[in-house]
Order: structure tokens, then sequence, then C-alpha cells
């Protein structure tokens, strides 16, 4: 009995719990899939209540990463709150944006205050790891054409920022 207790701490207080076994940000842009697993990254900058500067009380998170192709792919999600929570963001309520930049084409695709719809589920910002999902359509900066984004998923650890 003594020995299933020790293993059992030993397992709680392994750094498995805690490192994803996936980081990734993939989504279908059209008819084809973007996927970035290898070089991407996550920064979440909290608000910070304690000074008399109101222009510093909001939060963000910023999701960004390269796709096999080579695409730029940055999610900003913004909260006018000092903390970001699970729930839903939208670049209609301002601040959450979307952008991407397509190498072959040079095209860059934009969601923000002014351009497109962008809407991203946060399902958890907790113990530096970001699991969301989003969708929306995107303006080409270039043509005026629209792009959908569906099925858009990320799981990443986040550096937090003061």
């Amino acid at each position: 009995m003594g020995a299933l207790c020790g293993l059992m701490l030993l397992t709680a207080c392994s750094d498995d719990a805690v490192e994803p076994k996936r980081k990734f940000i993939s989504f279908k842009l059209d008819n084809g899939v973007l996927l970035s697993e290898q070089r991407n990254s996550a920064y979440y900058m909290p608000g910070d209540l304690t000074d008399a500067d109101p222009a510093n009380d909001y939060s963000q998170l910023l999701v960004a990463g390269y796709s096999y192709g080579q695409d730029v792919i940055n999610i900003r999600v913004f909260s006018e709150q000092p903390q970001i929570t699970p729930g839903v963001y939208s670049n209609m309520m301002g601040g959450t944006a979307m952008f991407l930049e397509e190498k072959a084409t040079g095209d860059r695709l934009v969601a923000d205050d002014n351009y497109g719809n962008i809407t991203v589920v946060i399902h958890q910002v907790y113990d530096s790891l970001a699991i969301g999902e989003f969708s929306g359509n995107l303006v080409n900066m270039t043509d005026g054409s629209i792009k959908a984004v569906n099925d858009g998923y990320f799981k990443m650890i986040y550096k937090k920022f003061p």
C-alpha cells in the first residue's frame, strides 16, 4: 500500500502533466489545411491593475507560428479585463484579430477591427497552457477577396509577460 501511494505521489509531481504531448495551430483555409507544429509560440500578457496607468489594464494572448509552407500565422485574443478567461472573443468587440501572410503569393489576409471577422473560443489559459478554437473570414488585402477559416484549433504553451 505504501509503495502504491509513493508511486502515485511521484506520478502526480511529474512535469508530464503540464507539458502537452503536442502543441499546434491548425485550421482549414478555404479548401486547404494549414498546420503549424514545429515553429510556433504563444505569449500571454495579463493586465496590470496595481498602477495608476489605465492603458495597461487589459490582457492579450498572442499565438504565432509558421505553417509547413512557411505561411506566417498570427492570432491575437484581446480582453478589456485584466485576465483572459474561458469564453468567446471576437474582432467585433475590438482587439481580437487574425493575420495570415501567404508565402507563395505574398498576400496578407486579415480579420481585425476594420476587416473580416474572427471568433476565438478560449477553453483554457492556465498553468502555461492555452487551448482554443477559432473560425471566421479573412480579407485578402491585395484583391479584397474573402477566405473562410474553419475548424481552427490551437494548443500552445505560453510565456507570460508582466
